[in-house]
């Protein structure tokens, strides 16, 4: 480890020894800390739904008599600012239902009303946006999948999944919830369908259950059922128990979603951009169709699929030689996404869904149709996919199968296997992935690892790719340490490999301290990252990064961070980093900083912006990148993002810029404009995504999207496009 390093360590260390005592535990304002015995807690929390035959009118008022009825769920315990402590402010939470339905009210109580904070009406709002009640239901009360329903005081609505991988917030169930503001606070009324939960057939059903509460005016973060600040609602094994429903039954849980779309493209030749137009009419219609086959597995099944509706991606600056990830966005395969998750980390990916109906250059190839299921059986998750695409030019017609099978045992832990095979309609055209993997979690202490073949036509020996990490979570200290090996011929077709051809050593320590009693600050970090790269041919080393980074988190979610950076880099050929320059091989040695910071996200007005500068290869680099964000009222939302870098290098200089804007108009939570315009530098070229979404009734939208490149060099239009996008919900 270099010197610098060592020091800048070892004095941040002291200046932390010296600037006073942090806590681990949660304090009530005076120096007595508040110890938490988190499992007896999740034992003592039980909340029974009370059985009623009385209409429940869905308008946020609770005046039926029915919830008069229901003891609350009350006496919520913060989890920041004072990990431990009660909440500030009361909540209370009464479950009712019937044969249908599962019905919650929550009366969130606040001593200044006239101060709640809400800035967002659109779907899937962020969470870290204003104040926000979250209930998440263990329906199969298995200790390790939930599903979340979140609301704010707008009434503005999200849904998450949560599985042993994490949250998937791109699920969408049907449900509602109505809220209103008075005097003494704000309150909410669910309701939530059993055909939207997965649950036994037991005549008297126990199901897991936590509520959370989020109050941006104070930064107060509680839960119903108490969890470590170093975990969140994510910790299904935490949860209380909701009893009391006798006699409900999930239906057949049949959904058929039909859709048609209308639409004209209009694109001038590549060749030619003062050409005419070809005009290009489309219509067309298919199917998604959802069943459950029990009462944990679900088969989804689509005909036809369309992705019309779906957001443009965001533009990226690439200065490095490795490959860059664009994010999955078409509804049908972010849905139940984290059941075919595999190993830890982002460089390999094992199977990623945008290989499936789009070309390495984002165009759409037409998917003709397809199958997934998944769920549990027992002590399994279970994942299968079968998709076919339509051939298209020199795109050969292609049949995908992707199939995850896990079992978990010690609560949060599991052994599994992957498979991916890709076939086309030409002879010798495959390619298959297999492999397993194992995640060990021992509360604070978790282990990953995996091992992977695939198989290749011409491709032989050196195959494999392998994984070992090791990761120490406590309350303020993180510690990690892995090891990855992607050897030069592994060849994931339906996957993602950032860097391959090489063996990854890793490591970071991250320190946490909390601060005692500060009002405006959360914790420190002060952290080190190392990586180290060998060349997975010549088995020399590659790249070496070593990362010293200190940083200051505040009680309003902002943040700040300063980084010191010292990278070595070895080319063994050419790397062409820019159209005009190019880098000759050779070994480089290069040091550079960052800033960082952030503010309070929930303001009117907040934004980010990092600032690298330095050393770069052969030369020296200076960078920006920010962000602006503002919210003058819950209906209108303008987010503006800016990159700039200038690159001074022995072979050249250069520049690049990247500006992005997103407006969102809310009529209300069920009605929306969005646009998102995006002008390149490098390309003279400005995009524009304009789309209209209205929801008709739950999960069934209409949609109108407009399209259109221009190249600002001439102010000429390339192309443009208009599609008109119906879709209906039968549920029965």
């Amino acid at each position: 480890m270099p010197d610098f390093v060592r020091r800048t360590i070892c004095y941040a260390l002291l200046g932390m020894l010296f600037e006073g005592p942090a806590r681990s535990q949660g304090v009530t304002g005076s120096d007595v800390p508040i110890v938490v015995d988190y499992e007896a807690a999740r034992l003592e929390r039980v909340i029974t739904a009370v059985g009623m035959t009385e209409e429940i009118s869905i308008d946020g008022l609770l005046d039926e008599a029915a919830w008069d009825l229901a003891t609350p769920a009350t006496n919520f315990v913060q989890r920041r600012p004072n990990p431990g402590a009660p909440s500030l402010e009361r909540t209370e939470a009464r479950f009712l239902f019937d044969e249908d339905n599962l019905y919650v009210g929550v009366f969130c109580y606040d001593s200044d009303p006239g101060n709640i904070v809400v800035n967002e009406l659109e779907e899937d709002f962020g969470y870290l946006s204003g104040d926000v009640f979250t209930i998440a239901i263990d329906s199969l009360h298995n200790l390790q999948s939930s599903v979340l329903f979140t609301t704010n005081p707008a009434g503005a609505k999200a849904d998450f999944q949560v599985g042993l991988t994490g949250f998937n917030t791109d699920w969408d169930g049907v449900w509602d919830v109505q809220v209103t503001q008075n005097s003494e606070g704000w309150v909410a009324e669910f309701v939530i369908p059993f055909k939207t939960l997965r649950f036994s057939s037991a005549t008297i059903q126990e199901w897991g259950i936590n509520m959370n509460r989020n109050i941006l005016r104070i930064n107060e973060e509680s839960d119903w059922t108490p969890i470590p600040i170093r975990w969140d609602l994510s910790r299904v094994s935490q949860y209380g128990t909701l009893e009391g429903l006798e006699n409900i039954r999930p239906g057949r849980n049949l959904k058929i979603t039909p859709f048609v779309t209308a639409g004209v493209t209009q694109v001038r030749p590549a060749n030619d951009p003062f050409g005419d137009f070809d005009t290009d009419p489309d219509y067309d219609g298919g199917l998604d169709l959802k069943y459950s086959l029990t009462s944990s597995l679900t088969l989804d099944a689509t005909y036809r699929t369309d992705f019309a509706q779906v957001e443009v991606d965001q533009q990226q600056v690439n200065l490095t030689r490795f490959n860059l990830f664009f994010p999955e966005k078409r509804d049908f395969f972010l849905e139940n996404s984290g059941t075919f998750n595999f190993g830890a980390g982002n460089n390999l990916v094992p199977f990623f869904s945008r290989r499936i109906g789009l070309s390495s250059q984002g165009t759409p190839i037409p998917i003709v149709g397809g199958a997934r299921v998944t769920g549990q059986a027992g002590p399994y998750d279970i994942g299968f996919l079968v998709m076919k695409t339509e051939s298209q030019g020199q795109t050969a017609s292609t049949e995908y199968v992707v199939g995850r099978l896990k079992r978990r045992f010690l609560t949060n832990s599991w052994v599994g296997g992957l498979l991916t095979d890709r076939e086309s309609s030409r002879d010798g055209d495959y390619n298959r992935v297999y492999g397993v993997d194992t995640h060990l979690q021992f509360d604070r202490l978790e282990l990953d690892s995996f091992l992977l073949r695939s198989d290749t036509a011409g491709l032989s020996d050196l195959n494999q790719a392998r994984q070992f990490e090791a990761r120490w979570r406590d309350d303020e200290l993180i510690l990690v340490a892995s090891y990855n090996e992607i050897q030069t011929n592994f060849n994931p077709e339906v996957g993602f490999v950032r860097r391959g051809d090489n063996t990854h050593y890793s490591g970071e320590v991250s320190w946490n301290p909390l601060f005692e009693t500060s009002p405006v600050f959360r914790n420190l970090v002060i952290g080190t990252t190392f990586d180290y790269y060998e060349d997975g041919e010549i088995e020399q080393i590659e790249t070496r990064e070593e990362r010293v980074n200190l940083g200051l988190r505040f009680e309003n979610n902002g943040s700040a961070d300063l980084s010191i950076v010292q990278t070595f880099d070895r080319l063994r050929d050419v790397f062409p980093i820019h159209q005009s320059v190019s880098i000759p091989e050779g070994d480089y040695r290069y040091l550079s900083y960052s800033a960082e910071a952030s503010s309070n996200p929930s303001g009117k007005i907040s934004g980010n912006g990092t600032v690298e500068w330095g050393e770069f290869w052969s030369g020296r680099r200076r960078s920006f990148t920010g962000g602006v964000s503002w919210k003058p009222n819950i209906h209108f939302r303008l987010d503006v993002d800016y990159t700039r870098n200038q690159v001074r290098l022995t072979q050249g200089r250069f520049s690049s810029d990247l500006v992005g804007a997103r407006f969102l108009y809310a009529f209300s939570p069920r009605a929306f404009v969005n646009a998102f315009i995006q002008y390149n530098a490098d390309t003279n070229q400005v995009s524009s995504n304009i789309r209209f979404n209205l929801t008709h009734h739950p999960l069934s939208d209409l949609f109108l999207v407009y399209n259109e490149l221009r190249d600002t060099s001439n102010g000429q239009l390339l192309g443009r496009g208009i599609v008109f996008k119906l879709t209906n919900l039968f549920n029965f």
